[in-house]
């Protein structure tokens, strides 16, 4: 899978220098063949330090039945509408989910309607948070992005 960046852009994401939106993470990931979920939640788990924080939190994920989010025009991406959907799922407020994420409450606002973007570890925070499964929500994600992958 080609990707539409300047290759100094993504070596600069390959050397940690730079961190990628959770779209383009996403599109890195199918483009190597490997599964989003498992890729983000070993991501998740590499981050010894959140994963203790929120290991804390929930035990078991939270079940959830992921629907194609309606698009609007002025959506940049699907992880927000996807993301508003765990987030209900796990009976989580705004509120809470920011402060557990350490993520801006007003931009998780925008990010759930679709306006904005997340980089990738504010992104897997912000899902860490509501309680689903990464797994399953970034497969999802992957799904409903048009993105397939090979297991």
């Amino acid at each position: 899978m080609r990707l539409p960046y300047h290759i100094r852009n993504l070596q600069r994401i390959e050397g940690g220098i730079r961190q990628p939106g959770v779209m383009l993470a996403l599109r890195m990931v199918v483009g190597v063949r490997a599964v989003p979920g498992d890729f983000f939640q070993r991501l998740l788990e590499a981050d010894i330090t959140r994963s203790l924080c929120l290991a804390e939190q929930q035990y078991e994920p939270v079940p959830v039945m992921y629907h194609h989010p309606e698009v609007e025009e002025d959506i940049k991406c699907l992880f927000g509408p996807l993301l508003a959907q765990a987030r209900v799922a796990g009976g989580v407020s705004q509120t809470a989910m920011a402060k557990t994420a350490k993520y801006n409450l007003r931009n998780v606002n925008a990010v759930e309607k679709g306006r904005q973007e997340p980089g990738v570890m504010s992104a897997l925070a912000l899902v860490a948070a509501t309680g689903v499964g990464i797994r399953d929500f970034f497969n999802s994600l992957s799904e409903f992005s048009g993105l397939h992958f090979e297991e």
